[in-house]
């Protein structure tokens, strides 16, 4: 590894390019949380198969690790504990009818570590967003000078600090609304995303906010996909069904409403609905991360899921959960 140190790039050569997974400061904050310099460094405490599962009492081997051998000033093991049981039971929760023929499924570190992150970011952002804001940013400025651990780690690249059109800007409270999940193909982003609605609904209904939400709304990039969404939601035991827009007031929040994105529009047409017809406070998930997706679709669903949330109160997160 290349010792971190000033970089020097000469009179007319330009600073290094700065990629994005050097630029994500939500997911290096919560590895800072846990004294890991990188995602790696994390989790070679718990990549071993032979952490996958629970113990006798339901809670996960993972957890077992994390607390002997990971150093987490801010998490303290009641805490981690709190959160391996809200994972392990919802876990079990949308896998029961995919265990039933024998085979039991655990979740892998990775998916574990993701949840994990998520329990971590909803608790703070539903018990005290202020701090949360206030953590973000403190973390930002020091992300803006490559003061932190986890940029030391790349080494000599950002030894100058971010460049100045790379800097991170503040934190405003919207943006606590908004979570994006980017994780590799095949590595169960259909079961992580089911489990972030019971994560979500879990925390909601724990602040005594479970009545905010008027409708839950997962946008795809084309109809085939939404009956995918709508096999792997039933599976999971949860209700779901394609959006109808005649269908008036039958979701309620409760429910999970399904729409490919090229059906939104700014007007309603025959085979299309108006953004605007999704007032209220909206929980918006947005699956993006599918092969044939153009750039500009993929702009386009994010302008409609900011459309469907944009009269969301902090109770949602709009357009929250995209996925890559």
């Amino acid at each position: 590894m290349v010792k971190s140190g000033v970089a020097s790039y000469g009179p007319k050569a330009a600073p290094p390019k700065i990629s994005f997974e050097h630029r994500l400061v939500l997911a290096n904050w919560l590895l800072d949380l846990f004294c890991a310099s990188s995602f790696e460094d994390l989790a070679k405490h718990v990549c071993d198969p032979i952490f996958e599962g629970f113990d006798e009492d339901g809670v996960s081997k993972f957890h077992q690790c994390l607390k002997l051998l990971v150093e987490r000033p801010e998490l303290p093991n009641d805490l981690l504990l709190h959160y391996d049981e809200n994972i392990v039971r919802h876990w079990k929760a949308i896998t029961e009818k995919r265990s039933a023929e024998g085979h039991k499924l655990y979740p892998k570190y990775f998916q574990y570590l993701c949840l994990l992150f998520t329990e971590i970011y909803l608790d703070q952002y539903f018990r005290n967003p202020g701090k949360l804001l206030a953590d973000l940013n403190a973390y930002a400025g020091r992300f803006n000078a490559a003061d932190t651990a986890q940029q030391k780690a790349v080494g000599q690249l950002l030894a100058t600090g971010l460049p100045k059109e790379a800097q991170i800007r503040p934190y405003v409270p919207p943006d606590l609304r908004k979570l994006a999940f980017w994780t590799a193909t095949g590595s169960g982003k259909t079961l992580l995303m089911h489990i972030n609605l019971l994560q979500y609904k879990h925390y909601q209904a724990l602040h005594g906010r479970a009545g905010d939400l008027n409708r839950i709304i997962l946008l795809t990039p084309n109809e085939g996909l939404s009956r995918q969404h709508q096999d792997e939601f039933q599976l999971s035991g949860m209700f779901a069904d394609l959006f109808d827009k005649d269908a008036g007031g039958l979701f309620t929040g409760q429910s999970i409403e399904i729409i490919d994105v090229h059906k939104l529009r700014e007007t309603s047409g025959e085979k299309t609905v108006a953004v605007d017809a999704f007032e209220g406070n909206n929980l918006v998930l947005v699956d993006e991360g599918h092969r044939g997706t153009s750039g500009a679709e993929v702009a386009s669903g994010c302008r409609c899921a900011t459309g469907c949330a944009r009269r969301a109160s902090p109770s949602s997160i709009p357009p929250p959960l995209a996925r890559r």
